[in-house]
């Protein structure tokens, strides 16, 4: 801890993490600086540090060596902890990095890499993680205003098919270790920390307000050709937010089990995938996937539907959508037959079915997603909670649990969305 109390790398912690892994690196200096703005993150603080000194190779000679660090630690104020439930999330992750992706890389040997978008992870515990700097090597985050384009959702759907066919094979093939990573009371697994029906009174006030606000927008931007069907729209919307219904919708739909449960990243937005634009190198991993807070055991499609509802614009779906499901189902087959090339493959007709039948049950589980998500990803930055604020300076300000009330943009987004899932009889 620094002289405020704040949980920071050192420069003899920087070195017993480097070190650890590269004996032969000395490091004499840090540079540090925040590592997000407002409204990138909204659960912990995230630092970047440059740590330098030399390195010795094998001449015996010595170079010159930089290593860059990202790292996150819990919001300085408890009144942010405890409004985003910080310190759970952060145990969250922890298990993951420390159990969970350690056991799905290991399926990975002998060729049979599907995934790689997970950054090295330098050290993980209760109170900080530090990883690799991936913007050092040229991943970066879209505009999350903008939200992703077909090329970059292909891009993403591709990699979570790969990931999520980790999750499928280490269940058919080790189920004993699956049970027991998807078991919280083992002290290794992972678990539902947000859609719990324990928090349904804690999260009753942001989830008014958050419904208040979507309802709003959907009935002032309803197109004029809708409104032949306005009364159905809104009373289904408005059946779905009900106070004694939405919270415990969305925990039945992310606590189901079925064929397609896997380990979910369970925060699939524009900030949490990190892509590289220069395709030179056609085998290098190209999406990174941070952040695993969020992560649950639960449906695939809670993950495509993060993706699809809460990423992408109305244009795209309506004009894509079978292609991405498509795109997504191709890898997800030629995944699964990689990792377990000895096992009959499974039918992918059969595969098609389930995807599709669990897109259709998880629609709701979008729009949920979407009142929170949609206001978020589309405001301003200065609207956003800052994380990096003592209690004490920011009395007065927004309350944290409020969300953005939310722009034209989002009402757009947010309207497209609707009408689109009720359409699909998903609402």
């Amino acid at each position: 801890m620094d002289e405020e109390g704040d949980v920071r790398l050192t420069l003899e912690s920087v070195r017993e993490l480097i070190t650890k892994d590269e004996p032969n690196v000395q490091i004499t200096s840090l540079e540090e600086e925040l590592g997000s703005g407002r409204g990138d993150n909204y659960t912990s603080m995230l630092y970047r540090i440059r740590a330098k000194g030399r390195k010795q190779i094998k001449n015996r000679e010595w170079v010159n060596y930089e290593r860059a660090i990202i790292y996150k630690v819990l919001p300085r104020s408890r009144e942010h902890r405890e409004a985003f439930k910080s310190e759970l999330l952060f145990q969250n992750e922890v298990a993951f990095y420390t159990h969970v992706w350690p056991a799905l890389n290991e399926l990975q040997t002998n060729g049979r890499e599907v995934f790689s978008g997970v950054a090295k992870i330098y050290t993980a515990r209760i109170d900080l993680i530090a990883m690799e700097d991936l913007r050092e090597r040229g991943f970066k985050m879209a505009d999350r205003r903008k939200g992703l384009q077909l090329e970059h959702l292909k891009r993403a759907l591709k990699a979570l098919a790969g990931f999520h066919a980790l999750s499928l094979t280490l269940r058919e093939t080790r189920p004993e270790e699956f049970a027991r990573l998807t078991d919280p009371s083992s002290g290794q697994g992972i678990q539902e920390v947000l859609f719990r029906t324990e928090n349904e009174d804690w999260y009753r006030q942001y989830y008014q307000v958050a419904a208040k606000n979507a309802i709003r927008m959907v009935s002032d931007g309803l197109p004029a050709h809708m409104e032949f069907k306005r009364i159905e729209i809104m009373e289904k919307l408005r059946s779905f937010l009900n106070d004694d219904v939405f919270f415990r919708t969305m925990s039945e739909i992310t606590a189901m089990q079925g064929p397609l449960t896997v380990f979910c990243h369970g925060d699939c937005w524009t900030n949490n995938i990190l892509f590289k634009d220069d395709l030179a190198l056609p085998n290098e991993e190209i999406v990174y996937l941070v952040d695993f807070q969020l992560s649950r055991v639960g449906s695939l499609a809670l993950d495509l539907a993060n993706l699809l509802y809460c990423c992408a614009n109305g244009e795209i779906r309506r004009t894509h959508m079978t292609q991405l499901l498509q795109h997504y189902h191709f890898h997800l087959m030629s995944s699964l037959q990689t990792l377990n090339p000895k096992q009959p493959p499974k039918d992918p007709s059969v595969m098609w079915e389930l995807l599709n039948e669990e897109m259709r049950r998880c629609g709701r589980f979008g729009i949920g997603l979407a009142l929170d998500m949609l206001p978020i990803a589309t405001c301003e930055s200065e609207e956003a909670p800052d994380l990096y604020e003592k209690s004490e300076t920011s009395e007065g300000k927004q309350n944290t649990r409020a969300p953005p009330r939310g722009g034209a943009e989002c009402a757009r987004l947010m309207t497209d969305l609707v009408l689109e899932l009720v359409h699909n009889h998903a609402l």
